[in-house]
Formats: C-alpha cells, sequence, structure tokens
C-alpha cells in the first residue's frame, strides 16, 4: 500500500508556507518534501523556515528535505556535521548540487538518517557500486525528480522500469503528481515525474504510479492541493479508487448497503469487466430476485446486474470496461460519470473500489 505526501516550499514564502502546512496536517499527510535551495528564491529569516520544520515534525510527518551545500550552511550544518538537520526534524535528505562523490558516499553511510536517491539517474551497476561501498540499501528511497517545464517529464513506462529494477534490491520508491488546483512559479505548469500526467486529474496519475504496487511515497509536487484532491488521492494511495456513479432509477433499499460497500478485483481479473464477488451471496442471503429492467446497452462504464434471466449467476454486479451490447439478462444500474471513466483502467486483481453516489 502506498502513501501520500505533500511538497512545501518555505523559500517561495514563508507565510504561504505555513498555510500549506497547516491543510497537510489537518488531512493526516504523514510525508513531506520539501526543497531548501529553488535558485529563484531568497530567504530572508531562515529561523522562520527552522520553526516551520520543527512543526511539521511535531505533527508527526516524516520529512525529506532537498539539500546543497549552501542550505547546509543555514542550518549550522556541512557534509561532515549534519546533526543540526536531524534536531529538525528532519529524516530523509536528497542530495542536490555542489557535493563530490566522496562527500556524497561519506554522507550515504551517515547512520541516522534515510536517503533519497534520484531514481531516474541511477541504474543497476550504481546501486551495486554503493552497496559495495557499504551503503545500506535499506536505508535508500528511490525518487523520481518533479520536472517543471513542460515537454520534458519521463515516460511511464521509463517510470515502471525504473521502479522494477529498484524493487529487485528491495528500495522503496517515489514519485510526484500535479496538483491542478495551485501550480507552482515561476512557470505554473505543475510538478509532475511523468509528462503525460501534467494536465491529469491526480488521482487519475496517482493510480496510474501506484499500479502493479510499483510506488510506495506518491507526492504532491505541487504545493497547493484542493479538498478534493487530497481526499481522491488519499483513496487511490491507500487502494481503494472511488467510482462517481450516476443511478438511473432510484436504487431498490435492498440493494443500498451492497452498492455502498467496498468492492474488490477479485485476482483473476475479467479482460472487459469489473466484477464484484460480494454482490451474488449479497443478494442471494436476502432473497432479492432482479428481474429485468433497463436492459440496453453497455458503454464503458456502466453499472450492472445480472438479473434472473441469467438463472444461477444472478446477482453479480460489474462495471464494464468497454462499450458493450445489450444483453436481456443484464440489467443496467447506473454509469460512472466521464471523468472517473479514465479510473477504470487501473482496477486490477485485488483493487478495491467503491460506488459515489452523484445526482
Amino acid at each position: 500500500m502506498a502513501e501520500l505526501g505533500q511538497s512545501i516550499y518555505p523559500t517561495l514564502g514563508i507565510a504561504e508556507a505555513n498555510r500549506q502546512l497547516d491543510e497537510a496536517i489537518r488531512v493526516g499527510c504523514r510525508h513531506l518534501f520539501t526543497s531548501l535551495h529553488l535558485p529563484e528564491a531568497s530567504v530572508d529569516d531562515w529561523r522562520e523556515v527552522r520553526r516551520l520544520l520543527e512543526r511539521a515534525a511535531q505533527a508527526g510527518m516524516r520529512i525529506a528535505a532537498d539539500v546543497s551545500r549552501a542550505s547546509l550552511a543555514q542550518f549550522d550544518a556541512d557534509p561532515e556535521h549534519l546533526a543540526p538537520l536531524a534536531k529538525l526534524g528532519i529524516e530523509i535528505i536528497r542530495l542536490d548540487h555542489g557535493f563530490t562523490m566522496e562527500e556524497t558516499m561519506r554522507i550515504l553511510r551517515a547512520e541516522q538518517f534515510t536517503f533519497q536517491i534520484n531514481a531516474g539517474s541511477m541504474n543497476r551497476d550504481d546501486v551495486r557500486r554503493l552497496e559495495k561501498e557499504g551503503v545500506e540499501l535499506s536505508r535508500l528511497i528511490a525518487v523520481h525528480n518533479f520536472y517543471p517545464r513542460r515537454e520534458t517529464g519521463v515516460t511511464i513506462d521509463f517510470y515502471r522500469r525504473q521502479n522494477r529494477m529498484f524493487r529487485e534490491f528491495c528500495i522503496a520508491t517515489g514519485g510526484f503528481v500535479p496538483s491542478l488546483t495551485e501550480p507552482r512559479g515561476p512557470l505554473h505548469e505543475g510538478l509532475p515525474t511523468v509528462e503525460a500526467h501534467r494536465r491529469l486529474r491526480a488521482a487519475e496519475a496517482a493510480a496510474e504510479l501506484i499500479a502493479e504496487g510499483l510506488t510506495d511515497i506518491v507526492y504532491f509536487g505541487d504545493p497547493g492541493p484542493n479538498e478534493k484532491e487530497w481526499t481522491a488521492v488519499s483513496h487511490v494511495v491507500s487502494g481503494l479508487i472511488p467510482l462517481r456513479v450516476k443511478w438511473i432509477d432510484p436504487l431498490p433499499p435492498e440493494l443500498e448497503p451492497l452498492l455502498a460497500d467496498v468492492h474488490t478485483s477479485p485476482w483473476d481479473a475479467a479482460e472487459l469487466v469489473i466484477r464484484s464477488p460480494i454482490s451474488k451471496p449479497f443478494v442471494r442471503e436476502r432473497g432479492f430476485d432482479p428481474v429485468p429492467r433497463n436492459t440496453f446497452e453497455r458503454p464503458l462504464g456502466s453499472v450492472t446486474m445480472d438479473n434472473t434471466r441469467y438463472i444461477r449467476y444472478f446477482g453479480e454486479v460489474q462495471v464494464t470496461r468497454t462499450d458493450l451490447p445489450a444483453d436481456e439478462r443484464v440489467n443496467v444500474l447506473g454509469r460512472v460519470i466521464p471523468e472517473d471513466r479514465p479510473l477504470l483502467r487501473h482496477i486490477g486483481s485485488g483493487m478495491r473500489y467503491a460506488f459515489v453516489a452523484i445526482d
């Protein structure tokens, strides 16, 4: 199961960063990524940055900080003396420019920290070299970059290929999704890892990152997701995909508990539909007989129930993954709204999903 993180950039404005931290704490976010050396930013009072980091740590957030040699100095730290970072609550360090290879290797051996390594620039030989140099791989997290400039993000195939490689070494992985609410300046183009996610809804981008169990932490790259984005992505990374549905007719009272429940796609997931293993037993136990009704065409995203004409198979709830023809044995109950239909392709074996009724 993946976890959700937020990115905050105090060097772009401490008041706004504190507001964003308040929101992240309110929604129960457990991971914080921050960069302390943005080239376009200057900081008047580093004491305020320290206070923000301390507040995040007191709230129980696991802080990952992208640092340079210059930003280390602002905290009275250097490559030989990293203890001041730990006092601020920083648990995870990501090294940026300005460190020699010798310094990098020495820092990576520092036992009080976990380290983020650049997931997009390493191969198997690089990982083996770290291991040979005495770096404990269990203290590494391979996190991909985000890409502020349009057209420079990676492909989802590259992202997955790299993460499969890190999985071979039991190294945790992470990536970034954008927020469409408040893209970070100065370009305001979103901060995704995968280029195809730049203008995609955050929930769909997150679902694609965590597919196949290949991502451990999904960070918002942009600092200001709204509540809807927080809620949707929180569900997705926890392994539950919410599907907003418009029901065609009012639901029979007997079916309301079933269709308000959480469903799990079976391990032998079907190609054309998403099945609900709990639906047939539910219907049989309550003696509900779904008579033929609304047996019309089933375009992608149709929520259906097999009726009594399916003999002993009646009662199963399904969601269509593709356009299917009308079948007199299948009732159409409702439709997943168009905005949520792209999520259907991410409901694979063992993935949980739930219907959210809308008017």
